[in-house]
């Protein structure tokens, strides 16, 4: 899945926006290339310097998209307290005024995991998640300990429309949902913890470089058990056909974690995907629907592998 395609690019933004970053970065721009990945049709591109320096800028206008700048000031708070590691972009600055806020990181010079997923690279990334959690535990910043991304069976369950479409998207969990909003229940309570997660844990926010596995785009972390990133992940493994519990059995996060907790918190994820993906999104957004969706399946047919095992 490809990136908005109605992302501007740095000509087009205006002069006084143009000069505001180049403010932030320290220096003129002599060239700017569009980054293909993510969803998000707001500015995102790579910054060459007149001082041979390559930085990574995202901006929007905070003013046509409200919640989202919102969000983007939030990361900017995170990126700051992140501590110094290989698994995190250094953070360069932001600036919010003038109805332009901007966030500037080190530009990373790696790429995307291939999709379909590659062993190998799966590999790279469950390790490299397991390096990282120990230095998000406990959390190096205060974060909410709410969980806006876990949950949705409930609310799905009250609209009619989505309920619907739910029935041609998955008759399973459409016939399951008693089953479904009682484990997302238990989800909810077993995703508590003291971590740092980053709570949106997929192939578009992970650059691998030859030496590094690089997690980008923190402004959902949250508070939560160190494990919930792992999971999140292999859903998407699993929409690629993969079957995670192998992983889930040896890895040091989950390997001694109660079978029903995983279920469970797998159950919540799979309901926030889905309910997302179901929901009508103005044009700009619908790309992210429609990832949604495609994780959101892979979340379903791991979970209800799970379940049929564990009969």
């Amino acid at each position: 899945m490809s990136a908005s395609k109605q992302r501007p690019a740095w000509s087009e933004l205006p002069a006084s926006a143009r000069g505001q970053i180049e403010h932030l970065v320290g220096d003129t721009v002599t060239d700017a290339r569009g980054c293909p990945g993510g969803y998000s049709p707001r500015f995102a591109s790579q910054l060459s310097l007149a001082d041979g320096r390559q930085v990574f800028v995202k901006a929007m206008d905070s003013q046509a998209w409200p919640h989202e700048a919102d969000a983007y000031r939030t990361e900017a708070r995170i990126a700051a307290g992140l501590p110094a590691s290989p698994a995190v972009p250094w953070f360069l600055g932001s600036l919010d005024a003038a109805g332009l806020v901007a966030l500037a990181f080190e530009w990373v010079h790696g790429s995307e995991p291939t999709q379909p997923w590659k062993s190998d690279e799966l590999d790279r990334v469950v390790t490299a998640i397991g390096r990282l959690a120990p230095t998000l535990t406990p959390a190096p910043i205060e974060l909410p300990a709410d969980h806006p991304r876990l949950g949705g069976w409930a609310e799905l369950t009250a609209d009619p429309a989505r309920l619907a479409r739910l029935r041609h998207y998955s008759a399973w969990a459409a016939g399951q949902l008693p089953l479904l909003v009682e484990l997302e229940r238990g989800g909810l309570e077993a995703a508590r913890g003291g971590s740092m997660a980053h709570f949106d844990l997929y192939p578009h926010n992970i650059l691998l470089t030859p030496d590094r596995v690089v997690v980008v785009d923190w402004p959902h972390a949250r508070l939560g058990a160190p494990y919930v990133d792992l999971l999140m992940l292999l859903s998407s493994a699993a929409a690629d056909g993969i079957d995670p519990d192998p992983i889930v059995g040896r890895h040091p996060l989950t390997a001694e974690v109660n079978r029903h907790a995983i279920d469970a918190v797998l159950a919540a994820h799979a309901s926030f995907l889905v309910a997302g993906g179901l929901a009508q999104l103005p044009p700009a957004l619908r790309p992210i629907a429609e990832a949604k969706r495609r994780l959101g399946h892979g979340a379903l047919a791991w979970l209800k592998q799970r379940l049929s095992r564990a009969t």
